[in-house]
């Protein structure tokens, strides 16, 4: 196992950890959220991002959304209230639960979704203009590797 306090290898972990934790902490900041937004031509907020995604793919209930993100069903609750006002999902009954509902992403929503994931590429493409493809292709796989075994300690 490598060292992770002393030592070369503690040092760079410690470089990697800082770093990832700066990026983690700018790519939460509101103020990111509002360039891309800007970038996109279109608001839309982190939290509103985070639950169209996780929409993209199948409709959820939204304790399952809650749950997923790691935030409270009411704070879920008043966000998907807000998506469903601008248009961006609908609330379907639960095909078994009768009490339950599912929420699930429209046009209008999967719209803004992909403009704001473009924003985000693009504003990712123009910070790394000057690397090299191979570089980020390393650096991508890497922190994919890092995010599986991540997940695979704590869940994902």
């Amino acid at each position: 196992m490598r060292e992770t306090t002393t030592g070369e290898g503690g040092r760079a972990v410690d470089e990697l950890t800082e770093a990832l934790g700066r990026l983690c902490r700018q790519g939460s900041l509101p103020r990111f959220s509002d360039h891309v937004a800007r970038h996109a031509g279109t608001p839309l907020d982190r939290s509103a991002f985070l639950l169209l995604a996780r929409l993209g793919t199948e409709q959820r209930r939204i304790g399952q959304l809650a749950e997923e993100l790691s935030v409270d069903v009411s704070t879920v609750s008043r966000q998907v209230q807000g998506l469903e006002d601008a248009g961006f999902v609908s609330r379907h009954p639960h095909p078994t639960d009768r009490r339950a509902c599912l929420i699930a992403i429209e046009d209008a929503g999967r719209t803004v979704l992909a403009a704001h994931r473009r924003a985000r590429r693009e504003v990712f493409a123009e910070l790394l203009a000057d690397q090299p493809d191979e570089d980020i292709e390393r650096i991508a796989a890497f922190l994919g590797e890092l995010a599986t075994r991540l997940e695979a300690r704590v869940g994902p």
